[in-house]
Order: structure tokens, then sequence, then C-alpha cells
């Protein structure tokens, strides 16, 4: 079962043969540990510059198991993002219905953002930096 949700910073170094991310990922990609989000594949894919580099994204990225939305989403998010304003901090939408979905669905959140740091002082994730 899955068990590492892997942001787009890692798949993005990974489908461009980054040495660290290849190597980070492809263990857990042969474990079937890997989950992804809806938006990290939108984000990824949307990145891709040919339709078949596109399309080679998209299938590598199914292959993983699919989270879904947790309840209340977007409330979670608005109530983590009023928090962290309020410490001076602006975080960014997608980043913070990354990081409650990864909480709630008890997954590692594998990145190399580290925004999800200060995320962290709101949702309480357990973030793996690579």
């Amino acid at each position: 079962m899955s068990d590492v949700l892997v942001d787009s910073t890692v798949w993005i170094d990974f489908f461009r043969g980054a040495q660290r991310a290849v190597a980070r990922l492809d263990p857990l990609l042969v474990d079937d540990r890997v989950a992804v989000f809806g938006p990290i594949i939108a984000e990824v894919a949307s990145g891709a510059r040919t339709l078949g580099a596109f399309n080679q994204v998209r299938a590598k990225m199914s292959a993983a198991r699919l989270l879904t939305a947790p309840p209340d989403l977007w409330g979670r998010v608005a109530e983590a993002r009023f928090h962290l304003a309020r410490q001076g901090f602006q975080a960014h939408l997608v980043d913070l219905a990354i990081a409650v979905t990864a909480n709630l669905s008890g997954h590692t959140l594998l990145t190399r953002d580290k925004d999800f740091v200060a995320i962290a002082r709101a949702v309480p994730v357990d973030l793996e930096l690579y």
C-alpha cells in the first residue's frame, strides 16, 4: 500500500532525470508505495513540452495510488491559511491542499519545496525534504 505522497517538485526532477530524485523515487515506485493527488498530476503534466511527454507523464503518475480530497478540504485549507497568514506567511492554496491531504490520509509528503516547512506549522504533515 502507498504511504508516500510525492509532490510535484520531486516528480519534475524525476522526469528530468535528476539523479537524487530517480534514486529516491524508483524504489518507492517498485514497492508500490507512491501516492499522487489530482493537483499534483495536473501541475506536472501541464508542464510537459510535447504531447508525447504529456501522455508519458500522465501514464506514469496514473499508475500510482490516487488520493481523493478529504472531507471539508477547502475549509481546512482556509483555516490553515488563516493561521499562517497571522504568522506572516502566505501559503499557496494548492500546497495547503496537498499538505492537508497528506496529513489526513496518513501519508508522508516527499518534496523539495521548503514552503512545506512553514505549512507544517499549521498542518501537522509528516515531511521528507530531499
